[in-house]
């Protein structure tokens, strides 16, 4: 076979891979809630897309197959490299679709960095079951691929036609199209087409602001750019640390990942709950992000994750634990999950001799059983006259790895987490009493924590119990699950309880944030007399004054939480997105101009200078 009859007969299966990979993209809106505010333009904008978009995707392997005919000469080989990778490509699109609709992001280097990196089976848990029908669905997609190969040829040899300018108009046709309805659209806040481009993985529609707006369509004053703006040198501390000695109380957090809200009751958490009663709760307390890298940033640093490269490159820690050093503080981690991934070992302590980064165990409940036993066991070995800092983080919550030899508090209850089942019309029911089971052993071990506490060193302990971040069971009803997806309340809203040693039950239900925790903890227990805004975004947890504009995410996609829990949120591509606190947008919400430019002006205070764009 010439050069030229091998192009000729593998088009027609480039042609009809592209439109089985069009129909995989086009699945990526119909499971996501975005489909309910699509309207005419939306959907002739997202056909045009996904048909152009898959157009390309299908193009890189059929481009393959031919240099591998000009390479090798062999057709058979040509022909097999080609069908190998579009399987290759459908699975990867699959499973793209998969994270996409639970993460609502593509797959990128921190999911695969998660999956592969150090630490990656602490983080993910997958049942047997669940392997099993991956396999299923790989030999589906392999047997489909193989049939439509060999029709095509059959069709080719039967017809002496490839159909390539039908094929080629339609293509070309859904490119100029899409590109030409996005570039108005971006420009006119058209939502249905902004915001159904972003389903489709690394794809890059044109935009024509500039030009509309030298033409006079829109003004600049139109346009809301909530970007934090140019960075420069960092300013954290911004001025000298100053203590007055402080009361050298012990501090212990313990922080359980993936902690939802309404688990905190006498039935899923009986110990601490009862702890939460002769102590001060929080009730309106949020994280700093919806994932545990920002968090705990958020947690210990007292500002916003969007820093992390920079402190990260500049080594610089927070100023919870270099004053916790300065005050010679005996300080330990006993974390369930590895802290090298995401790497906080390195971002947080690197200046502390004696951590532990990570916890011997099978699965996460061994872990987490071995990480209360190894904080018994300093506790007995500590001197009572050095106070210690010490970090707790409980992970079994989060892996839903339930062990099956211990009993089941809460049925039905799935046997594991079936990713696969989740849809937004399902009974959450035996999914949220597996992570209720989960919760229950995790309370018996925070128990087993404050028990000898309360032995030892309670009346000289400042307690913190709080969570990373939340974990949504489609509280919404927007086939959200899990973390890492959105902003409302079921993924940023964590319980806080703290006893320290002038403790009386109470309960503040003013809003607060994992940013006031560190500030409360140098102003209150280390006798730090700087203004609290020296060393972060966050307030005294005692002061009641309305944290307006609390900042949650990272510099790739964040959020301002505002006014009644209604989310600003800035994309990834800087487009701005306005939520109510269940998700419904608020498309003709304006928030303020002056009060945007002074939550980014709050969030830039340790660049030394940075200016908005």
């Amino acid at each position: 076979m010439t050069i030229k009859d091998f192009i000729r007969r593998n088009f027609l299966y480039y042609a009809i891979s592209a439109i089985v990979i069009a129909i995989q993209f086009f699945t990526y809106l119909t499971n996501s809630p975005q489909v309910h505010y699509m309207d005419g333009l939306g959907f002739v904008f997202f056909v045009g897309a996904v048909l152009s978009h898959a157009a390309i995707v299908a193009l890189v392997p059929y481009l393959l197959g031919i240099v591998t005919k000009i390479v090798c000469k062999k057709d058979s080989i040509a022909s097999i490299i080609h069908v190998f990778l579009i399987i290759v490509l459908n699975l990867v699109i699959l499973i793209n679709g998969y994270v996409y609709a639970q993460y609502r992001f593509h797959i990128n280097g921190l999911i695969l960095s998660m999956l592969f990196g150090e630490g990656s089976d602490e983080i993910f848990h997958f049942d047997i079951i669940l392997y099993l029908k991956v396999t299923a669905i790989v030999c589906l997609i392999i047997i489909g691929n193989i049939i439509l190969k060999k029709l095509a040829n059959r069709l080719y040899d039967k017809q002496k036609r490839i159909y390539w300018i039908p094929f080629l108009a339609l293509f070309l046709t859904a490119l100029v199209s899409s590109n030409f309805i996005h570039a108005y659209a971006a420009v006119v806040q058209r939502q249905s087409v902004v915001k159904s481009a972003e389903h489709l993985p690394y794809y890059f529609p044109i935009t024509a602001t500039r030009l509309m707006i030298s033409l006079g369509v829109v003004s600049q004053n139109d346009l809301l750019d909530a970007d934090f703006g140019q960075k420069s040198e960092l300013h954290y501390p911004q001025n000298e640390i100053v203590s007055n000695g402080g009361s050298k109380q012990n501090i212990v957090i313990i922080a359980i990942d993936a902690w939802n809200y309404r688990t905190l009751n006498d039935t899923v958490m009986p110990h601490v709950y009862s702890f939460a009663q002769k102590n001060t709760q929080f009730t309106d307390h949020l994280s700093s992000s919806n994932g545990t890298r920002g968090g705990i940033f958020g947690l210990f640093f007292g500002v916003t994750s969007y820093y992390w490269k920079d402190f990260d490159i500049t080594g610089t820690t927070p100023v919870l634990i270099d004053e916790l050093n300065r005050q010679n503080y005996t300080i330990r981690t006993f974390p369930s999950a590895t802290m090298n991934n995401p790497n906080f070992a390195k971002v947080i302590f690197h200046k502390t001799k004696g951590i532990t980064p990570s916890t011997e165990g099978n699965s996460a409940y061994e872990r987490d059983c071995r990480l209360t036993d190894n904080f018994l066991s300093f506790l007995d070995s500590t001197q009572t006259e050095q106070p210690f800092f010490a970090f707790l983080f409980y992970d079994l919550a989060h892996s839903y790895d339930y062990p099956k030899h211990l009993k089941k508090h809460f049925t039905p209850s799935w046997e594991y987490a079936d990713f696969m089942k989740l849809n937004n019309d399902m009974d959450p029911t035996p999914f949220w009493n597996l992570y209720c089971n989960c919760v229950y052993t995790v309370d018996s071990l925070v128990n087993v924590v404050l028990t000898a506490l309360s032995e030892k060193h309670l009346d000289n302990t400042t307690i913190i119990i709080t969570g990373d971040h939340g974990q949504e069971f489609n509280e919404n009803h927007k086939n959200y699950w899990g973390h890492n997806s959105n902003y409302t309340y079921p993924q940023i809203h964590v319980p806080l309880i703290v006893h320290n040693q002038s403790n009386t039950p109470k309960t503040f239900s003013h809003r607060t944030t994992h940013y006031d925790v560190s500030t409360t903890l140098l102003k209150n227990v280390l006798g730090v007399t700087n203004d609290e805004k020296d060393f972060g975004m966050g307030l005294n947890l005692y002061d009641t004054t309305f944290r307006n504009w609390h900042i949650v995410g990272d510099n790739i996609n964040y959020a301002f939480i505002i006014d009644d829990n209604i989310i600003v949120e800035k994309k990834p591509a800087g487009r701005l997105e306005i939520y109510d606190k269940e998700l419904n947008p608020l498309p003709d919400y304006r928030p303020s101009a002056k009060e945007i430019s002074d939550a980014i002006q709050k969030v830039n205070q340790f660049h030394e200078s940075g200016t908005n764009k």
